[in-house]
C-alpha cells in the first residue's frame, strides 16, 4: 500500500490496518532505486501475503536487498528468517538486537508473551541470523537512501529507530519507540523503562523528517515532527509519556 512516493506499507496487523496477519507490526518498504529496503518483518505467519502486497504495488520481492530490524520482539522480527531465505537479502540490526537474538526467546520476552496469550501456544519463532550489527548513529547508504540507526531504548533495551533520507523527503521509522500522537506502549516486560523511553523521544526530536512511520497504528505523511513535539510538550510538564490504547488480541 503506497503511502508516499517510494514508501509503502507492506504488512500491518490487528493493531494497524489488518493488511496482513493479526500479529504483524507495521512493516515499511522503501524503494531506493534498484534496491528495495524493508523495515521490520512481522511475526512470520503471513510472509506469502507480505510478498503478495509487494506484487500488488508493482514491486518484485526479487529486488529486496536489505532488511532492518527495529528490535527483537517477535511481531517485528519473526518473519526475518524466511524473508532472508527467500530473497537472499542482508539482515541489519543493532548490536544489542544481535545479542538478544543470540540468547534466545527469554531475552526478548517471547516466552513471557506466549504465556500471557499474546501469541498462541503453538507459535514457532524462527530465529534469524543477522548479517550486520549496526552501531549507534551508524549510517548506511543504499541506492538513493541514507539510513541512520538511532538508539531508542525504553520499549525494549535493544530498540533502534531509523531516519531514512531520500533526495526529496525524510522519514522516521520509529518502530515501537513512539507512536502517533507521541504515545508509547506500556508493558510489563523486564526491559521496558519509562525513563529511557522519554530520553529516546527527546533524542528523536533532534532529527528533521516529514513522515512518521510507527510500528503500529496510524502513520503520518507530513509534519510528523508535530507528534514528537507533542510528546516533548507533555513530558516538559513532568508527566510520563502517554500510553497507546490497543485493541486486545
Amino acid at each position: 500500500m503506497r503511502v508516499a512516493p517510494n514508501i509503502y506499507l507492506v504488512a500491518s496487523g490487528v493493531q494497524g490496518c489488518s493488511l496482513t496477519g493479526d500479529l504483524d507490526c507495521n512493516c515499511w518498504l522503501v524503494d531506493a532505486g534498484q534496491d528495495l529496503v524493508l523495515f521490520d518483518t512481522g511475526a512470520g505467519l503471513d510472509v506469502d501475503r507480505i510478498f503478495a502486497v509487494l506484487r500488488e504495488d508493482g514491486l518484485s520481492p526479487d529486488r529486496l536487498t536489505h532488511v532492518f530490524l527495529t528490535h527483537a520482539h517477535a511481531d517485528h522480527s519473526g518473519g526475518a528468517a524466511e524473508i532472508k531465505q527467500r530473497t537472499g537479502c542482508k539482515l541489519l540490526c543493532s548490536a544489542p538486537t544481535v545479542e538478544l537474538l543470540g540468547k534466545g526467546e527469554d531475552a526478548f520476552s517471547l516466552a513471557a508473551a506466549r504465556k500471557a496469550g499474546v501469541y498462541p501456544p503453538d507459535y514457532v519463532y524462527r530465529r534469524p541470523a543477522p548479517d550486520i550489527a549496526l552501531s549507534s548513529n551508524q549510517t548506511t547508504n543504499i541506492g538513493n537512501c541514507r539510513i541512520t540507526a538511532i538508539p531508542t531504548p525504553g520499549h525494549s533495551l535493544d530498540h533502534t529507530a531509523f531516519l531514512v533520507e531520500q533526495p526529496d523527503r525524510a522519514a522516521l521509522v520509529t518502530g515501537d519507540a513512539m507512536m502517533h500522537s507521541g504515545r508509547i506502549i506500556y508493558q510489563a516486560t523486564y526491559d521496558f523503562d519509562v525513563g529511557h523511553s522519554a530520553e529516546s523521544i527527546r533524542r528523536l526530536a533532534t532529527f528533521n523528517f516529514d513522515l512518521l512511520l510507527p510500528g503500529h497504528g496510524l502513520f503520518v505523511r507530513t509534519d510528523g515532527r508535530r507528534h514528537v513535539e507533542a510528546a516533548i510538550t507533555h513530558m516538559s510538564q513532568l508527566k510520563t509519556p502517554r500510553a497507546v490504547d490497543f485493541i486486545p488480541l
